[in-house]
């Protein structure tokens, strides 16, 4: 069923990639065909749509809109580009990573590119609380890699850790898209605060479900490898839930299949997951998070962009890619 926002802001979405398009040109011909190979594949946009969204629910009439949200766009793809050299991706977004198809060197330096890109855009605005917030959205997001680096060879990552990664590595620009189009249309103390509520639930319960997806989702409809993540050595929810409720001998064949990067059948590891009653738990939690977005959109007035971002939510803890 296509989503509600889909129809309402057409436009503004075409917009939106034609700015990309625009905005990624250099005269290093290999910068452009680079940037374009990651730029071009796609995605969700779903950070760019909420921020146009919003800003649309307030009512926003400037022609700043495009250029604010293709910098959070930009912003977002040069942390993937770096991702994929840290995790060394193979693909992403279904296509080959930068660093498999020209080598990790492009990948840091077209990264790098990315980054400048955005942050010319946003420079462009002229608006110093936006470049605030980004600027300090760039630093937070940097500071979770590194954080998720640092704990990556624990034991057992903890609930607490988890949230703090994701809280910065997928969160933080969520809530960024959110209040800088708040700046941008000018809103109030109240609707500040309930736009950085209602975004940073958005953001960790697209993580978590993503982080789902990963044990349970299908690769042709997710363009990303099943078992990725658990491959890479990572703790995501449904395993940290999962693993006081699983027996010690399955704890201890995940973790040293985790660790030391044993073979083993990853459809059982996914079977003792889902034995654990796990999943349910993630799901609740997912729930949770649903409940506060609800609850914060409710202080704004009834409007097609409001229910769009309504249907978003609802989407998400229904979503298979």
């Amino acid at each position: 069923m296509e989503l509600l926002y889909r129809k309402i802001i057409q436009k503004e979405l075409q917009q939106l990639e034609d700015k990309l398009s625009s905005s990624i040109s250099s005269d290093i011909n290999l910068a452009t065909e680079v940037t374009q190979h990651v730029v071009n594949s796609g995605g969700k946009r779903i950070r760019p749509v909420i921020c146009i969204l919003v800003a649309k629910m307030l009512n926003y009439k400037g022609s700043e809109l495009i250029k604010l949200a293709s910098s959070i766009e930009l912003l977002h793809t040069a942390t993937l580009i770096h991702d994929d050299v840290v995790d060394q991706s193979s693909t992403r977004r279904g296509k080959e990573s930068i660093h498999t198809k020209w080598d990790n060197s492009h990948s840091v330096l077209v990264g790098d590119f990315v980054y400048s890109k955005a942050f010319q855009l946003m420079a462009s605005l002229d608006n110093q609380e936006i470049i605030r917030i980004l600027a300090d959205s760039t630093n937070r997001i940097s500071e979770g890699e590194v954080l998720q680096l640092s704990l990556k060879k624990r034991k057992v990552l903890s609930k607490k850790d988890y949230f703090e990664i994701i809280d910065r590595k997928t969160a933080e620009l969520f809530k960024a898209s959110a209040i800088t189009a708040g700046s941008l249309a000018s809103c109030n103390e109240n609707e500040f605060i309930a736009l950085t509520n209602f975004a940073i639930a958005l953001g960790n319960n697209f993580q978590i479900k993503d982080d789902l997806l990963d044990y349970f989702g299908d690769e042709e409809l997710t363009g990303k490898k099943i078992g990725k993540d658990f491959e890479e050595g990572k703790f995501t929810l449904p395993l940290i839930i999962a693993l006081p409720l699983m027996s010690e001998e399955h704890k201890f064949m995940i973790l040293e299949t985790l660790f030391d990067n044993k073979e083993s059948d990853f459809k059982e590891i996914v079977k003792i997951i889902k034995d654990t009653g796990a999943v349910k738990k993630v799901e609740e939690i997912c729930n949770q998070f649903s409940e506060t977005c609800f609850k914060e959109l409710e202080s704004f007035p009834e409007s097609d962009y409001k229910r769009a971002l309504f249907d978003i939510v609802k989407n998400i803890n229904t979503r298979v890619s």
